[in-house]
C-alpha cells in the first residue's frame, strides 16, 4: 500500500535509476511504438528526451491495431490474449488463424511492448490470417500460484488452456476451426511438438528450437519442476512429445540450429527419427552454424519465409483488403 505510479503512459517501462536514486532514465514502448528514452526526475516528472524514436507505422502502413483481451478457462482463472485481424478485416467472413504460443513457466507472450515478431505478425494479417496469441495459467506471470501446476507434468495443462482458448476464439462467426495453425519457439516448439501429438486441434505446426525429450534438456530448469528421471519417469514419458510421435495430427514443420547450445539439436533428430518409424510425413529446416538464436538478418529471413510459405499452404488464407 502507499505506492505511486510515476510511469504516465500506458505500455511498458523500463527504468534504470542513478546511484542517488534523483533521476532515472525510463525506456517506454507499447505494440504500436517502438522504444523510446527520456530522463525523468524521481517524481516521474520530465527532464528530456533521449530518443523519441518517433514512427507513425500504424497510420503510415495502415497497419491493424492488435487487441488485448481476456480469456477465462474452464477453472475460471483469467488468461491474457491478443488478435491482429486482417486489414479490411470482414465479420461476414471466416479466417484462419496463426496461435503463436511458448507457455513456459512465467514467461507471458501477451505484453503491451514492442516485439521484433510484432511486424511478423502484421504480415501474416496481410494475408488474410487472424494471429492469435494466449498466456496459459501457468505462463501468466501472476503469482507462484499460477505455475506450479505444471510440477512433474509438461504439456497437460499448458495444451488444455489453449484449447480453452481457442474455444472461445473458434465460437466467433468469423474463425475457420479447421484452419488453425501453432507456432513457437524453444517451449513453444515443444508446445507445439506436444499439441500436435496430443491434439486434434490444429491444422498445422512450426516447431522451432524445441524439446521433445525432456530428459536432454538441462538439470537447473527441468528438474526444478519435473524432478529427476529416476524419481518421474511417468511424468518425462507423458510430457516428451517424441514418444507420441505415432500421434501426429496435421502438418508439421521441424526448425533448429544444428550448433544449439541450448536445446540441442538431438531433441528434433530424435523427434524426426520416431515420426519416420510411425510412418508420419513432416517437414524439416536445418540451420548450419547457427545457435538456439539463429543470429542474422539474412538467416532470420530465411526462417520466416520459410514459415510464411508452410503457413499459406496449409492454412490457404485469401488475402487481406488493404485500403491504402
Amino acid at each position: 500500500s502507499g505506492l505511486t505510479r510515476l510511469s504516465e503512459s500506458t505500455g511498458t517501462h523500463d527504468a534504470v535509476f542513478n546511484r542517488s536514486l534523483t533521476r532515472y532514465i525510463d525506456t517506454w514502448s507499447d505494440i504500436y511504438t517502438p522504444p523510446q528514452v527520456r530522463v525523468h526526475n524521481a517524481d516521474g516528472s520530465l527532464v528530456r528526451v533521449v530518443t523519441e524514436n518517433k514512427v507513425p507505422i500504424h497510420a503510415d502502413f495502415d497497419l491493424p491495431k492488435p487487441e488485448f483481451l481476456q480469456i477465462a478457462n474452464r477453472e475460471g482463472f483469467v488468461m491474457e490474449a491478443l488478435m491482429v485481424k486482417p486489414p479490411g478485416f470482414d465479420p461476414s467472413k471466416r479466417y484462419p488463424v496463426y496461435q503463436h504460443v511458448y507457455g513456459g513457466p512465467h514467461i507471458q507472450r501477451v505484453r503491451n511492448a514492442w516485439g521484433h515478431e510484432t511486424l511478423y505478425w502484421q504480415l501474416l494479417a496481410q494475408r488474410g490470417i487472424i494471429v492469435w496469441v494466449l498466456d496459459n495459467k501457468t505462463a501468466s506471470g501472476k503469482g507462484a500460484v499460477s505455475t506450479w501446476p505444471v510440477y512433474q507434468r509438461f504439456g497437460e495443462l499448458e495444451l488444455r488452456d489453449f484449447e480453452d482458448g481457442l474455444d472461445w476464439l473458434t465460437s466467433q462467426p468469423f474463425v475457420d476451426s479447421n484452419r488453425v495453425g501453432i507456432e513457437g519457439w524453444s517451449y513453444g516448439g515443444f508446445m507445439v511438438s506436444y499439441a500436435l501429438t496430443h491434439s486434434q486441434r490444429f491444422a498445422m505446426g512450426i516447431a522451432g528450437g524445441a524439446v521433445t525429450d525432456w530428459r536432454n534438456y538441462d538439470t537447473i530448469y527441468t528438474e526444478r519442476y519435473m524432478l529427476t528421471p529416476q524419481n518421474n519417469p511417468e511424468g518425462y514419458q507423458k510430457s516428451s512429445p517424441r514418444f507420441a510421435a505415432a500421434d501426429l495430427a496435421g502438418g508439421l514443420l521441424l526448425v533448429h540450429g544444428t550448433m544449439d547450445e541450448n536445446v540441442h539439436m538431438q531433441n528434433t533428430l530424435q523427434f524426426a527419427l520416431e515420426l519416420q518409424r510411425a510412418g508420419k510425413r513432416f517437414e524439416m529446416m536445418l540451420y548450419p552454424q547457427s545457435r538456439h538464436r539463429l543470429g542474422g538478418l539474412d538467416l532470420n529471413r530465411h526462417r520466416h519465409v520459410t514459415m510464411l510459405d508452410f503457413v499459406i499452404k496449409h492454412l490457404k488464407p485469401e488475402p487481406a483488403v488493404l485500403t491504402s
